[in-house]
């Protein structure tokens, strides 16, 4: 039965993804709007400078988080192979990485004196969560398919970590949701999208502004006023995707929206950081050219949130199910296991094994990006 229902998900997922794209597909051929159109979308100017002090401020976060728990729980060395250890790794270090990511956004803010700098866009907050949920049914489906054929031929790499079964403690548990769908959407979606993306969109459309591409933003004014035309006279019609505060699309000095490098660019090093996954990579650099493509078009970084949340939450749910109501048979191998909240390198990564149950089914497709 379990089969049968991950089954009817999966075609039901696909189906979605096939009708959105199409709609887009039609859409963009006759020239009308749909809800991956660009908006007028103020990316700062970042530097390099900026980089660095996102991750200076990542790595202090979270370097002085684990110095308070450490006296404060009697661990002195912790072991990433102790549930015990990890509950409190993932609740001092994760809540720091996500204040760490929070003050990021506080410091492009103050330092471009524009909360478009931090990728934010109040006047289009209904717009952005909606773009989530279709960035969650663009994106996921297509990448559970190409998970399919990876994990036939592909096995995975699943070091042991039972955050998340029948019998870890209830502040175990709680400890994996937390890292896995709250802070690694919001702090891996800052880092990349917001920080590494806009530094590197400012680089390659500006290649001649070495100076303003290390110390960021802009070396002179813009000579010209920015070149702007309504969506209306792109779309023969009003586009329901655009909110009132982003009705126009705007050809700004650095063009971001023609800038396809630093897309694919930061999509490769969302799917690095992930090596050692098995085939995730593969598949986790499909989402983030998904997730930078999005942020791209839209100047937020709250849909490309959503997107990210939507697809943890979906993944935690689907293992936490099979671990409390489909618990591994006789023949099956203790290794299949989540593996969650392992910090390496201050980055959150987890991974997704390849049970031989046949109701793992649909949790063996979805790929792992926690």
């Amino acid at each position: 039965m379990a089969d049968f229902i991950s089954a009817l998900l999966m075609v039901a997922l696909v189906a979605s993804s096939v009708a959105l794209w199409w709609g887009i597909f039609k859409a963009n051929k006759n020239g009308q709007p749909h809800c991956l159109c660009p908006r007028e979308s103020k990316i700062a100017p970042l530097g390099l400078v900026d980089v660095l002090a996102a991750i200076v401020i990542a790595v202090a976060a979270q370097t002085c988080a684990l110095a308070v728990a450490m006296p404060l729980t009697g661990i002195t060395d912790f072991d990433f192979d102790d549930v015990g250890h990890m509950t409190v790794v993932n609740y001092a270090a994760g809540t720091a990485q996500f204040a760490g990511a929070l003050l990021t956004l506080l410091y492009l803010f103050n330092r471009f004196g524009n909360i478009r700098a931090a990728g934010l866009n109040p006047g289009a907050v209904a717009e952005d969560l909606k773009l989530g949920i279709y960035g969650f049914l663009l994106f996921v489906p297509p990448m559970l398919l190409l998970q399919t054929v990876l994990v036939s031929f592909w096995e995975y790499e699943h070091p042991t970590m039972e955050m998340v079964s029948p019998d870890s403690s209830l502040l175990a548990i709680v400890s994996a949701w937390w890292t896995a769908t709250i802070v690694a959407p919001v702090s891996e979606e800052i880092l990349f999208r917001v920080v590494l993306l806009g530094w590197l969109i400012r680089c390659f459309a500006n290649p001649n502004d070495f100076i303003g591409g290390v110390i960021g933003g802009t070396s002179k004014p813009q000579s010209a006023p920015a070149e702007t035309y309504p969506t209306g006279d792109l779309t023969k019609g009003l586009n329901p995707y655009a909110s009132s505060a982003s009705t126009r699309i705007s050809n700004t000095e650095f063009k971001h929206e023609k800038t396809w490098a630093p897309v694919f660019i930061v999509a490769l090093l969302f799917a690095v950081v992930h090596i050692g996954q098995g085939p995730a990579p593969i598949p986790i650099f499909f989402l983030g050219l998904g997730l930078c493509y999005m942020y791209r078009q839209t100047g937020s970084v709250i849909p490309c949130i959503v997107t990210h949340f939507l697809l943890n939450t979906f993944s935690m749910t689907l293992f936490t199910i099979e671990q409390f109501y489909f618990p591994a048979e006789e023949g099956i191998l203790e290794e299949g296991i989540i593996k969650e909240g392992i910090i390496e390198e201050g980055l959150i990564e987890e991974g997704l094994t390849v049970p031989a149950a046949i109701v793992d089914f649909f949790v063996d497709l979805i790929p792992s990006i926690i």
